[in-house]
């Protein structure tokens, strides 16, 4: 993994990589292992969550609202073997590593695709024109307030005018697409969220999967 993030890094100018790793709490992060795996690269590696322990990280996960997507992911960490090496010996990990074909990582790096996070807005907008827009509320429509729960209490959405939706869903950006599914598939929902960003995107994920009652609401900005 770390050999195949230096190409891509190297490829877009990016001085540093970063991983998740934390010292024991999985058996195989050691610190004769970490040592090891920092030889496959001449990058510079940054693992923040180092001396964090799994508690602390579960809880920075849940305030910032990731806890809900890492639940979902598969574990990987016995893909190769359930008996965990705690003191990896270089020339072991050489000798097995010498048995791998690298065309099939250079191939894989090759035909891989990247986005700068700066890109997002322009793909969304480019995808705008099959999400329907709304501005103006009726009483046929569902609102879901997708915003993190933080933001939700800190600018509430505050609906003003006669028309105002059937009702009004409080469901965060991280629960949607495992959520959705459960609702009423009669109604017709307008994602919101304060930049109209995060509701455009769900909404193509969501029109993606099916769903075709689905549409973005965008407040007139006072």
């Amino acid at each position: 993994m770390l050999r195949s993030a230096e190409q891509i890094a190297e490829g877009l100018h990016i001085e540093a990589l970063v991983t998740g790793e934390s010292v024991a709490q999985v058996s195989s992060q050691t610190l004769s292992n970490l040592a090891v795996i920092d030889l496959a690269t001449d990058c510079l590696v940054l693992r923040p969550l180092a001396t964090t322990d799994k508690q602390q990280i579960i809880d920075t996960a849940r305030m910032i609202g990731t806890e809900e997507f890492s639940k979902d992911m598969p574990e990987y960490c016995a893909v190769i073997s359930n008996k965990s090496t705690t003191r990896a010996k270089l020339h072991q990990i050489e000798s097995e590593e010498a048995r791998f074909d690298f065309a099939v990582l250079a191939a894989a790096i090759g035909s891989a695709k990247h986005q700068l996070i700066t890109d997002l807005v322009a793909d969304l907008d480019g995808e705008s024109a099959e999400v329907k827009i709304v501005e103006t509320l009726d009483s046929d429509c569902t609102v879901i307030d997708i915003c993190h729960p933080d933001e939700a209490e800190i600018n509430p959405l505050i609906l003003e005018g006669g028309n105002q939706p059937r009702e009004r869903l409080n469901i965060p950006f991280y629960q949607l697409r495992s959520g959705f599914a459960d609702l009423d598939k009669n109604n017709y929902y307008l994602l919101y969220c304060g930049k109209g960003m995060m509701s455009r995107l769900h909404a193509v994920n969501l029109m993606d999967e099916g769903f075709a009652n689905v549409a973005v609401l965008e407040l007139a900005k006072p």
